[in-house]
């Protein structure tokens, strides 16, 4: 199959199917499979955009922008509000979200030049016709090839956001009675590295590309923002972060040099901008589920709109990625299925967007899981009944690399009330934080006497994490703290 990189179009769209026997497919999944009129198993849309962080809503609370559509998927389902990446940089977490692999195992799966199952994979296997559009940004080592068909994809397209709506609009108005795992990976509100660079006074063409629309670099202060109330650095910030600023300063144009320098009022303006880019995925995401309607698909489709990791947005004094702070880490994570799903529910239980995206769509579709280890579990049964007795989280785990003349590794673990961070080397490499009186992140309890009982909790959390998974992670003093009495 090639990639297919066309402009679909409700009157013609070519696509490109891998012929497998339905008897085969029958066999393999043990459900219903194409042709059969037993088959009413719900279609799959997955909506992720790049760089969206949770409260970047209307829905989430935000006045500063508007987001309708995002808003209608949360008002028709259930809005997960504590849901976490498992690592805040696009490559690595779009790892884990499309094979349900921990981030650190990576490279080993790269090494071992073993192909790994995707989501694709799981929904062909289910019997269901496979369909991607948009940003991949995942090493094709991953899965030993770069033809995207033996990732499970009947049909793949690339472009930019409005021509991934176009592509998304036109498969949907196929007719077609096998159910379908459709993707919309959008790229924005990623554009505010580019709009950073531009307000840097970066005139390199490539590197201040708006891709996607552009956005006015200086908005007035007027229609702009006010800052977050978590803007300061705290005087005991963790050294790997202070180096991690450093080293985005000091690359230059690619790195959006002078963000971290940006004074009150330039931040303001960032994030006017970041809005601003939100508003315009929004607005493409809305033209999809108008077609979902349109085509009579709407009440047999559920949908899955998620990020791949936030963006600081001047919380901390911070831009992009790479970090544990919340901004970074946490995103939206909305599951709507009409008929069968809560509606305009908020769930705070903990989910681990990375590795629990292929628990539950395996569920979706019906078939099992691979071969493991997996970590993840499905968020399915807690869209059908707040009180389901399936098994959650106890905590979640988010990783961090920063490499200089150090490598700083990184580990954040959530749990229900509270949020550790963990760094394997450095000055201030343990902070705590009550995630409900100080949900900004602004207080490190890890040396307050009261808290100690909680810290330890924490420490023995990331130890059996590290034992549990196989976890990269190495910082023996972590260890050797968590086996304290």
């Amino acid at each position: 199959m090639q990639n297919c990189t066309e402009r679909y179009t409700n009157s013609r769209l070519l696509v490109a199917m891998l012929v497998i026997p339905l008897g085969l497919l029958a066999a393999l999944s043990g459900n219903a499979v194409a042709g059969d009129p037993a088959d009413s198993r719900p279609n799959i849309l997955l909506i992720t955009t790049d760089q969206q962080f949770a409260d970047a809503m209307s829905c989430a609370g935000s006045e500063l922008l508007k987001t309708p559509a995002m808003d209608e998927l949360a008002k028709q389902g259930v809005r997960f509000t504590n849901a976490y990446v498992n690592l805040p940089v696009c490559l690595p977490e779009r790892y884990s979200m499309y094979t349900g692999r921990l981030p650190c195992t990576r490279r080993l799966a790269d090494a071992n030049n073993k192909p790994t199952v995707s989501l694709g994979n799981q929904a062909k296997l289910a019997g269901y016709r496979t369909a991607y559009f948009g940003k991949w940004h995942i090493q094709d080592q991953t899965f030993s090839t770069k033809d995207r068909k033996h990732h499970g994809f009947d049909v793949y397209g690339s472009g930019r956001d409005a021509t991934i709506t176009e592509n998304a609009v036109g498969y949907l108005g196929q007719t077609n009675d096998t159910p379908f795992l459709l993707v919309a990976s959008y790229y924005n509100p990623h554009d505010i590295c580019e709009w950073g660079r531009k307000k840097a006074g970066v005139t390199d063409k490539k590197a201040a590309n708006m891709r996607n629309g552009d956005v006015s670099i200086s908005p007035s202060l007027e229609a702009c923002p006010p800052l977050p109330d978590n803007y300061e650095i705290s005087a005991d910030e963790a050294e790997a972060v202070m180096r991690r600023r450093d080293i985005t300063d000091r690359k230059g144009p690619n790195a959006q040099k002078m963000a971290m320098a940006f004074d009150r009022n330039q931040w303001r303006q960032y994030r006017w901008a970041y809005n601003r880019l939100v508003e315009m995925v929004d607005s493409e995401i809305g033209q999809v589920l108008a077609a979902l309607k349109a085509n009579g698909l709407d009440d047999n489709t559920i949908v899955i709109f998620t990020s791949d990791h936030g963006d600081g947005c001047g919380a901390h004094r911070w831009h992009q990625k790479s970090i544990l702070y919340e901004e970074s880490c946490r995103v939206p994570f909305i599951i709507r299925w009409p008929g069968q799903s809560r509606v305009h529910e908020i769930d705070e239980r903990l989910i681990s967007v990375g590795i629990d995206l292929m628990p539950t769509i395996s569920e979706i579709a019906g078939t099992p899981m691979p071969d493991g280890p997996y970590f993840g579990l499905s968020a399915l049964p807690f869209v059908r009944d707040q009180d389901s007795s399936a098994p959650t989280h106890r905590y979640v785990v988010t990783e961090a690399e920063v490499n200089d003349d150090v490598t700083y590794q990184g580990r954040s673990i959530r749990t229900p009330n509270f949020k550790y961070h963990r760094w394997s080397d450095g000055a201030n490499r343990e902070q705590l934080f009550d995630m409900i009186s100080d949900p900004g992140e602004t207080k490190n309890l890890a040396q307050e006497p009261e808290f100690a009982g909680v810290l330890q909790t924490h420490r023995k959390m990331l130890a059996d994490w590290i034992k549990r998974t196989d976890d990269t992670y190495t910082d023996s003093k972590a260890v050797a703290q968590a086996n304290e009495k």
